[in-house]
C-alpha cells in the first residue's frame, strides 16, 4: 500500500505519455525466445535442433534493442533519466527478486546443510555478478545482467541516437569489441545484437533511411559473426526479420508473450527441479523420458502463468502508471 500510495503521488503531475505502439511481431519474439530457452534447459539441450535453445537469449537481446527504444517518448532528455530507469526497475526487479526468494526456499526444503553466500546474494540485487565475476545463483540470470546495463547505457545514449549522426555512435560502440578485450559479461561485449534491434527502431521511426538501415544491419552482422560467432549471428539476423514483419495477432501467441518474462525467470527454478526429481523415480527409457521432458514444459508454463498474475502483472501496471514529464 505503501508503494502504491508513492507512485500516485509522482504519477499525477506527469501528464505525458511515450509515443509506443504495440507491434505484434514483438510478441512471436518474446514468446519464442523465452519457449526456447526454457526448452532448452528442461531438456532439450540433449536433443538435435532445441540443443540451440539458448540461442533464444540472443533473440531476446535484439528485441530490447529495439522495444527499449520504441517506448520511449521522442522528447526524452537526460532529466528523464530517474523516471526511466524506475518504469524499468518497477518492472522487472520485483518479479526477479521474487524467483531468487523461490529458489532460496526450495534450496533450503530440499538440500540438507545448504547454505547461503550472502555476499554473492548481495550482488544479485543490483546485478552486480557480471562486474564481480561471480555466479548467478540462476543460469537465466546473467543475461538480466546485460539487460540491465542496456537500460543504463541507452538512458544515457538515447538523446544522441535521434540526431542525424546517432547511427555512427551506434557503429562505434558496435566495433568495440574487435579493438579492445571485452569480458563476456559486459555489454559490449553483445551489443552488436542490440545494435539491430537499435537500426530497426531508427528505421521505423524515419530517423534514417532503408538503404543505411541495410548497410549497417550487413555491417553489423559482420561484426556479430567475429564477435560472437555464426549461430548468435543467424539468431539476430532471424529476430530482426521476424521483428521487420507485419504479422497477426495471435491469442495463443500473445498469451506466451505476457508470460515470457516470468516463464524465463521460473522455469529452471520449478521446471527443471520437476524433470531430475521425477526423473530419479521412473525407468530411464525414451519413453519416460520424453515423458519428463513434456511435464517439466506443462508444468513451468502454468507455473508461469499463476507467477505472472500473481506477481509480475500487478508490478507491470505499477509501471505503467509512471509517465514521462513533457
Amino acid at each position: 500500500m505503501i508503494l502504491n500510495s508513492n507512485i500516485k503521488k509522482i504519477v499525477l503531475p506527469q501528464i505525458a505519455t511515450s509515443n509506443y505502439i504495440h507491434l505484434n511481431s514483438v510478441d512471436y519474439i518474446r514468446a519464442t525466445a523465452s519457449l526456447f530457452v526454457a526448452i532448452f534447459h528442461l531438456g532439450g539441450k540433449v536433443l538435435p535442433v532445441l540443443n540451440y535453445g539458448w540461442l533464444g537469449v540472443d533473440m531476446f537481446f535484439v528485441l530490447s534493442g529495439f522495444i527499449i527504444c520504441w517506448a520511449i517518448p521522442s522528447n526524452y532528455s537526460w532529466k528523464n533519466t530517474g523516471t526511466f530507469i524506475t518504469k524499468r526497475l518497477i518492472r522487472i526487479e520485483p518479479p526477479y527478486l521474487v524467483s531468487i526468494l523461490l529458489f532460496l526456499s526450495l534450496n533450503l526444503i530440499s538440500i540438507s546443510q545448504y547454505s547461503l553466500d550472502w555476499s554473492n546474494l548481495l550482488l544479485h540485487i543490483a546485478y552486480l555478478n557480471n562486474f564481480f565475476n561471480q555466479p548467478y545463483i540462476n543460469p537465466v540470470y546473467w543475461s538480466l545482467g546485460i539487460e540491465f546495463q542496456y537500460y543504463l547505457l541507452i538512458a544515457i545514449i538515447f538523446p544522441f541516437l535521434i540526431k542525424i549522426w546517432g547511427k555512427w555512435l551506434i557503429v562505434l560502440l558496435t566495433v568495440l569489441p574487435i579493438f579492445f578485450k571485452i569480458n563476456g559479461s559486459i555489454i559490449f561485449h553483445f551489443f552488436s545484437l542490440f545494435a539491430l534491434g537499435i537500426y530497426l527502431f531508427l528505421f521505423k521511426r524515419n530517423y534514417i533511411k532503408k538503404i543505411e538501415f541495410t548497410v549497417l544491419v550487413i555491417i553489423t552482422s559482420f561484426i556479430c559473426f567475429y564477435n560472437l560467432g555464426a549461430p548468435e549471428t543467424f539468431a539476430g539476423i532471424i529476430a530482426l526479420i521476424i521483428l521487420s514483419l507485419p504479422l497477426k495477432s495471435s491469442s495463443l501467441i500473445a498469451f506466451f508473450s505476457k508470460i515470457s518474462f516470468s516463464l524465463y525467470l521460473t522455469h529452471d527454478i520449478l521446471g527443471s527441479r520437476l524433470v531430475v526429481f521425477v526423473g530419479t523415480i521412473l525407468p530411464k527409457t525414451i519413453f519416460y523420458k520424453g515423458s519428463i521432458f513434456i511435464l517439466g514444459i506443462f508444468m513451468s508454463i502454468a507455473f508461469a502463468y499463476i507467477f505472472y498474475k500473481l506477481i509480475e502483472l500487478p508490478f507491470l501496471n505499477k509501471s505503467k502508471l509512471i509517465r514521462y514529464p513533457k
